[in-house]
């Protein structure tokens, strides 16, 4: 799929921060970029069939590159929806000798950037599949051009929100700060569950970095 480099969103930022330097900008559009992913779940990424196996309860997801999985809005086990659980606040069930109880998995975790963990842990042979959400890295060198087109002025604005909250610069409007922060958390909230695009194993992701 094409990328679109941070530098195609500099017009929609330099004119209210007089004076940043580029590569400031693009550290905070690369902020901006995640947490607009992450919270209006707009980059949604299909999870192909994979399986598991006995004894095994960690699987990793293999996201497309140079990003994150931010969430899971769904996950199914041979058919089966399974319950999404924070492992903070769930115990799962052991033996006596404090090994874990196999069984059918019916719950799940996101362990962390890109694996879950099933429980209880799989006993046998098992397919899951479902559907992701993801963000961009930190380190990634752009954002897919479907987000740009769609999204582009959003993730700016939260770029010139952070950009204008930094103290002490030239560029510095605690105002404009304000006035760009509600911009963007309201075209957050507009943006969720609104279009999305789907991303699945087939289709090779250009221009990212790891």
């Amino acid at each position: 799929m094409a990328t679109t480099l941070w530098a195609s969103f500099y017009p929609y930022v330099q004119p209210y921060v007089p004076g940043c330097p580029e590569i400031v900008i693009q550290s905070h559009l690369q902020e901006s970029a995640a947490e607009f992913c992450a919270e209006s779940e707009v980059w949604r990424y299909t999870i192909e069939p994979d399986y598991t196996s006995s004894g095994d309860s960690d699987y990793e997801i293999d996201v497309t590159k140079g990003t994150l999985l931010e969430n899971i809005m769904y996950l199914y086990l041979d058919g089966n929806m399974m319950q999404r659980v924070s492992e903070r606040h769930f115990k799962p069930a052991t033996n006596k000798d404090g090994t874990a109880i196999k069984g059918t998995p019916t719950y799940f975790s996101v362990l962390d950037d890109n694996s879950i963990r099933l429980y209880p842990t799989p006993d046998q042979k098992y397919t899951f599949n479902g559907l992701g959400v993801l963000k961009p890295k930190l380190s990634a060198t752009g954002v897919e051009s479907f987000i740009f087109d769609t999204h582009g002025r959003a993730i700016a604005a939260g770029a010139i929100a952070r950009l204008a909250e930094i103290p002490n610069k030239e560029w510095s409007n605690p105002d404009l700060a304000m006035q760009h922060r509600i911009d963007y958390e309201r075209k957050i909230s507009n943006a969720k569950g609104r279009d999305t695009r789907r991303v699945n194993l087939r289709v090779a992701s250009v221009g990212f970095a790891d």
